[in-house]
């Protein structure tokens, strides 16, 4: 018997691993919280009776009596009570067996063991999956399996594989018991994604702790054809400039778009049609058109041709091409939880972007509403948190969604992970943010999972294009050094999660969004208890760093609040801050000279720039080089005297579409 162990707890390590935030996930909060009152109060005693083979029965008094079945799980739990879901009863049951476990072993003490990583892979055996998970259900998994896998995997002291094919997310919150595995599928537990999750595991080096591993048939052949008719699109563009170019070079790249798209080639189909739409938004003259964005996506789809073409590129191919997946899919009946907002400016324009998690699946889109603004125009930028008041779905503003839960009879889901409600029937109702019951992987255990997923991703130009690729939620247990920072014109903070880890989290402060960011500073300063963070996150070096779009508190008594800090009204008058940008949100990039020239690019092509006498390049230059961008001042040069090729004005665009991605 090892340290800390007594007999029984041997015979029910299940119910030892349990911890409340797992018990929300099975039951919920409510439920949790008022059985954890129940035991710290002295107004309840049990008589508690325990078997060899695990059985424990808890008579308590107040005349309701519970027994955990040995051998079985937590939902074969039975109650005298009326309730047929798990109850609060079995939840205080569990929790007072555990403190029962704890004071026997440590005579009191309740310092928690340091949490021990394990291998689905390897301690989940065969014979003991033939043993807890039904026939039919193994059956189907093999069936699965010999169609192809596309997983990354997590070993920690509660694994999870996430599915790209086919899809959903898995969690073992047990150690050596697949029947607790939680998915995001509505399969009953434990599911054919359990079973495909343990033979993932399987294929991971036992050295690794993390990584993205491939069985099957899930990459197949692909013809050359469409990826060299794509780059000669953008050859083209780049040479005539969309200023010189007719309809019949859109018409040619939304013929290519569909070429690709037959040929399981997502991503590269996907950029197609947005430089097909490009096109159309600027000879119409159109506000939202950015020529700096097609540029970026130019640069984007020939990373992706290069990489698919040369075919051992050490990302998956599935993550540079897409999947059958990642289509446009209609929507029936579906509840979305509502994770907060950002905003994104550029000189003509703004867009609100809400995010969404499905309750059904886990997948998070967003919803978005763009804003034409004229940079010459007298009047000033409506604030954000006024923009917010615009209605999303039916009597309900962005601002609302974005805070609420939106129950809808229909809709769209964009291949990019956008949500299109359309004439569908929705209705946004408030929510309690309860978001311990989220799915995984947007929900996350804490920063060091955090980290883990983060680090297996590529960069954006390689994988999924899918608008929330690195959009998390994650427990927080304090705030530390929370302040306004002048030197980067932000509002910052240092987040601590409940295993004492850190994580660096960010929010620009500008004219427009003041009231929000300084909503978001009062409450970090107020000495509220911290829940959740949601945003986009991401690695720098050796820190992890968040951008957030909500933050969750806890209110008086059980109720809870939520701080949007791109939309807020803050309570009180904002202080006066001097902004260093007029896009508050927008870090300076050591590329700025030669992403306009690339936009310039974009518009005018080679042809014009030449005899045009490249204006801007010479100070351009400069510039780049004064920054010790070397590389870049080199491909810019190379533009320049190499004018007839364009293969250096595309290594250009490849070296900005990185510079991009790597932030």
């Amino acid at each position: 018997m090892g340290r800390g162990e007594s007999p029984l707890a041997m015979l029910r390590p299940d119910l030892i691993a349990l911890s409340p935030d797992d018990l929300s996930a099975m039951a919920n909060r409510g439920l949790v919280k008022r059985a954890q009152k129940e035991i710290e109060s002295s107004d309840l005693t049990a008589q508690w009776t325990e078997g060899e083979d695990g059985t424990i029965c808890a008579v308590w008094s107040d005349q309701v009596t519970c027994t955990l079945p040995g051998q079985k799980t937590l939902k074969d739990a039975k109650c005298t009570c009326s309730s047929l879901e798990l109850c609060r009863h079995v939840l205080r049951t569990v929790l007072a067996w555990q403190r029962r476990q704890t004071d026997s072993v440590s005579g009191g003490k309740t310092e928690p063991a340091a949490p021990v990583a394990w291998d689905p892979g390897e301690r989940i055996t065969d014979a003991l999956i033939d043993t807890q998970v039904i026939k039919t259900v193994r059956d189907r998994a093999s069936t699965l399996w010999s169609q192809g896998v596309l997983a990354e995997l997590l070993r920690s002291d509660k694994p999870s594989a996430r599915f790209h094919y086919p899809g959903h997310t898995v969690r073992f919150p047990v150690p050596d018991d697949i029947r607790y595995a939680r998915c995001s599928c509505s399969d009953q537990a434990p599911c054919v994604h359990a079973v495909l999750a343990v033979r993932a595991f399987r294929l991971l080096p036992p050295d690794m702790s993390s990584g993205i591993v491939t069985e099957g048939p899930v990459v197949k052949p692909v013809p050359p054809e469409p990826l060299h008719a794509a780059e000669g699109c953008v050859r083209d563009l780049l040479t005539d400039g969309l200023a010189s170019l007719s309809t019949a070079w859109r018409d040619r790249v939304r013929r290519i778009s569909t070429e690709c798209d037959e040929a399981t080639l997502a991503w590269p189909a996907q950029i197609l049609e947005e430089l097909a739409e490009d096109f159309d938004h600027y000879s119409a003259r159109d506000a939202a058109f950015n020529p700096a964005q097609t540029a970026r996506r130019s640069g984007e789809l020939l990373l992706r041709i290069d990489a698919i073409l040369s075919g051992c590129a050490p990302v998956p191919q599935p993550f540079i091409r897409g999947m059958k997946s990642d289509r446009d899919t209609e929507l029936g009946a579906a509840r979305f939880i509502g994770l907060g907002a950002m905003v994104t400016e550029t000189l003509s324009s703004s867009t609100i972007s809400v995010f969404l998690q499905d309750c059904d699946n886990g997948y998070v889109l967003a919803l978005t509403r763009s804003f034409a603004e004229d940079p010459e125009s007298a009047t000033p930028r409506k604030p954000f948190h006024q923009l917010a008041r615009t209605t999303a779905v039916k009597d309900a503003s962005l601002s609302l969604l974005a805070s609420g839960q939106l129950i809808t009879q229909g809709g769209r889901r964009t291949a990019v992970g956008r949500l299109v409600i359309g004439r569908a029937r929705a209705v946004v109702n408030p929510q309690n943010y309860a978001w311990e019951q989220l799915k995984a992987p947007v929900l996350v255990e804490d920063f060091a999972e955090l980290s883990a997923r983060l680090r297996l991703l590529p960069p954006a130009s390689f994988r999924s294009r899918r608008a929330a690729a690195d959009f998390h939620v994650c427990p927080i247990q304090s705030v530390e050094q929370a302040a306004f920072d002048p030197k980067t014109n932000s509002v910052i903070a240092l987040l601590c999660d409940p295993s004492g880890r850190h994580a660096f989290m960010s929010h620009p402060w500008s004219e427009r969004g003041q009231t929000g960011a300084e909503a978001l500073l009062a409450a970090l300063s107020s000495g509220s208890k911290p829940l959740f963070v949601a945003g986009h996150m991401r690695t720098a070096g050796s820190k992890l760093l968040i951008h957030p779009t909500a933050v969750v508190f806890a209110g008086e008594s059980t109720s809870r609040r939520c701080v949007l800090p791109w939309l807020d009204v803050s309570a009180e008058s904002a202080p006066k801050r001097t902004t260093t940008s007029g896009l508050g949100h927008s870090a300076h990039s050591r590329y700025n000279a030669a992403e306009l020239l690339a936009a310039d690019l974009i518009l005018n092509g080679l042809r014009r720039s030449r005899s045009r006498h490249w204006p801007g390049w010479a100070r351009a230059i400069h510039e780049t080089e004064e920054l010790g961008c070397h590389r870049m001042t080199a491909i810019l040069r190379q533009v320049q005297s190499e004018s007839e090729d364009t293969r250096s004005v595309l290594g250009m665009l490849k070296l900005l579409a990185l510079a991009h991605d790597v932030g």
